[in-house]
């Protein structure tokens, strides 16, 4: 045996440095081969294919991939269990089907029994010190459309290297049961999985690869193929396979399927066919970049996008938009993105990753203990290399010199930990006479709000817009920031009326915070450099009012906690424009970069947006956010995942249930592949995934290996 890299390793090969494009305007078949199934009869999970490890659910890098055995490249399952999931489709639900697998057990005696959706289905006999396949009949009444788990449970297992483990395994194949035996020999084995060569995919008579996907409005699948025809086929949950077309060359308008998750089923026809095409349609911007002379980051805690009018989703509790003139005022200048993720959903690892274009599991920052490292380039030491004077004012004692958040400040001030007054009156006050002292250069202003976060606190001017009905409760004049925690320890959630009184105070405070977002507004006109003044609006995460039985934040990945604003107004940037492609908190680093002539440091994992400004039905990019090490979550059009280990998986269509009060897990195959897939393959390289060069995980480049 010669051991090499386990599953993270293996995909974690240098890759080239030519640069992607942010929200690629198309869907390369040949890019996005790692993200298709291989179709022979049924889906065959190959061990040697980087994307392995989305029928292994690897997160916790258990499995060692790129072995070889005898000569023959594999994979070592952990243990004694092999533990595979593998999609049926419509065509073999309720159909006679067989598991096959080709193995080499390690044991001196081997036993092995194969279980299928948790149920033995059979103990066939293995020889000792061979490459071997095993076949297993599984009745068609057990066969049902869906993921189904596939376990191999061997009796013993055995140190490899590095590794205990019971067997190598080559490939793992789900198959109608009348289909033609699968190969032994290795030469047949590689010839019959190969799915590339050259520029071409590679789908042979009969069989080839089935791409989840969810094209945007306007795209069309345009394709040629050569040896053999090539046949197109899409299915969507509740529905067999369609017919989209055949021949030797396709171009197929996918307007049906816009913004919905979609198996691609493509087939080759009378002979191998060997095909190179595109899910096509999408223009990049080509807006005029203007170096601005002064940018302002405004940044509101704890603003969830939903409370917003420029968002038109309705808000997850059904309650009214909250009136933010002010913040209107900048969405119609300047550009919206929407949807748009933070990585976290608290302050610190947020704050973290937006500043240097870092995942969480890169920059570490989300415990209580962990600072952010000098090593990382942060947006305001970007500033100053660009040569820009740099301040930050910062109301969130979490974002201070305590965590090492004041790097690349000239002039840093946080008031909570300088026990001063912290709400949006006092940054503006602190502000307004710095940008006066400091308009003669250039300069780069970041100013972190922190209301709407508890405490909330009534202000008369606003509290009964949103609380209008007659209040005696515990909250008539705020909520603290240590009540909230107990609210949120309770197993039970308060009465429905002070529910509404809560969330009304957080309303009442996002109200407060665009007051004086107008004052600063008013401020850069009186000084004669509104229009000289880069502007960007976001927040750090949401806060949860008992969509999902708690409040607050920190403790979920759903809507209300990582989908937030973002609203960049910019010199030369179009007013009123809308990015509707998906962006990311690691974007804003790079995209102020591409503004300002700097060069990404090299450790960015983010994209410039500035090609998807101006826009036009662009390939959807998949936006991500996690809690640590213990969850996360990725959405793409309609689908989203949250994933916190191989067994507890939750899907929602977000098209139609932005509340997420329905997981579809479990009857939604296709919705949850389409978000699902992509996680497990950014979930293979977190700490490596640079978007610049491989593309976003729903979405790669041939960098990707």
């Amino acid at each position: 045996m010669q051991p090499v890299p386990s599953m993270l390793g293996l995909l974690a090969v240098a890759v080239a440095a030519t640069p992607a494009l942010a929200g690629s305007p198309d869907f390369d078949l040949r890019a996005n081969v790692p993200l298709a199934h291989v179709q022979r009869a049924g889906v065959v999970a190959d061990a040697t294919s980087p994307g392995f490890i989305r029928y292994t659910r690897d997160e916790g890098d258990r499995w060692k991939a790129g072995v070889t055995i005898d000569g023959r490249p594999a994979a070592l399952n952990p243990g004694i269990q092999a533990n595979l999931w593998i999609p049926v489709g419509p065509e073999l639900a309720g159909k006679k089907a067989v598991i096959e697998a080709l193995i080499r057990p390690f044991p001196k005696s081997p036993k092995v029994d194969v279980f299928y959706e948790g149920e033995k289905v059979g103990s066939p006999e293995l020889k000792a010190d061979a490459w071997q396949i095993i076949r297993v009949e599984v009745p068609e009444a057990k066969v049902k459309e869906g993921i189904a788990k596939v376990r191999l449970h061997f009796n013993k297992s055995e140190m490899q290297g590095s590794q205990k483990t019971a067997t190598a395994i080559r490939f793992v194949r789900l198959a109608d049961a009348s289909a033609p035996a699968a190969p032994e020999g290795e030469a047949d084995v590689a010839g019959a999985l190969k799915s590339v060569e050259g520029d071409a995919i590679v789908l042979p008579d009969g069989a080839g690869l089935d791409y989840y996907v969810s094209p945007a409005a306007g795209m069309r699948l345009s394709a040629k193929a050569e040896g053999g025809q090539l046949e197109v086929f899409a299915q969507q949950d509740g529905e067999k396979a369609k017919s989209l077309g055949a021949g030797a060359s396709v171009d197929i308008g996918l307007d049906a399927y816009a913004g919905k998750a979609t198996r691609l089923l493509l087939r080759g026809k009378g002979g191998t066919a060997k095909v190179t095409g595109k899910i096509t349609g999408g223009t990049l911007g080509n807006v005029t970049i203007k170096k601005p002379k002064y940018v302002i980051f405004w940044l509101i805690d704890t603003l969830r996008a939903d409370k917003l009018g420029f968002y038109p989703q309705k808000n997850a509790n059904g309650r009214p938009k909250v009136k933010t003139p002010n913040l209107d005022k900048i969405a119609g200048e300047g550009v919206v993105f929407d949807p748009y993720y933070v990585e976290g959903t608290e302050s610190k690892a947020s704050h973290a990753s937006f500043f240097t274009s870092t995942y969480p599991v890169t920059h570490g920052v989300y415990t209580h203990e962990a600072k952010l490292k000098d090593e990382h380039l942060t947006i305001a030491e970007a500033f100053k290399n660009a040569g820009f004077r740099t301040a930050g004012f910062i109301a969130n004692g979490y974002v201070s010199d305590r965590w090492n958040y004041n790097q690349g400040f000239d002039d840093y001030q946080n008031f909570i930990r300088d026990e001063t007054a912290n709400n949006a009156a006092h940054v503006v006050k602190t502000a307004k006479p710095w940008i006066t002292k400091n308009k003669e250069k250039p300069f780069y202003l970041y100013l972190g709000t922190n209301d709407p976060h508890v405490t909330y606190r009534a202000h008369d001017e606003y509290i009964d817009q949103y609380d209008k009905g007659a209040y005696n409760g515990s909250y008539k004049k705020y909520l603290s920031g240590g009540e909230l925690g107990r609210l949120k320890e309770k197993k039970s959630p308060p009465s429905k009326r002070d529910q509404q009184r809560i969330e009304a105070l957080y309303e009442n405070e996002i109200a407060f915070n665009d007051k004086h977002f107008g004052d600063l507004l008013a401020h850069l006109k009186a000084e004669g450099i509104y229009d000289d003044t880069a502007i960007i609006i976001s927040a750090d995460h949401g806060d949860e009012f008992w969509e999902h039985g708690s409040c607050g934040h920190g403790h979920n990945l759903h809507q209300e906690l990582v989908r937030v604003p973002l609203v960049i107004k910019m010199p030369g940037f179009p007013a009123g424009a809308r990015v509707t492609s998906g962006a990311n908190g690691v974007d804003i680093l790079p995209t102020l970069l591409a503004v300002i002539g700097g060069q990404a440091p090299k450790d960015a994992q983010g994209m410039s947006l500035v090609p998807t400004i101006g826009s036009k039905s662009l390939y959807p990019q998949a936006q991500i956010a996690m809690n640590g090490t213990s969850a996360y979550t990725l959405a793409v059009g309609n689908a989203k995942i949250i994933y916190r280990s191989d067994s507890s998986i939750m899907a929602f269509d977000i098209g139609k249930d932005i509340a997420e009060q329905t997981d579809v897990f479990e009857t939604r195959p296709v919705l949850a592949l389409t978000a699902l897939d992509p996680l497990l393959l950014f979930l293979s390289q977190p700490k490596r995934w640079k978007k610049e060069v491989m593309g976003p995980p729903n979405n790669l480049t041939r960098a990707f290996k």
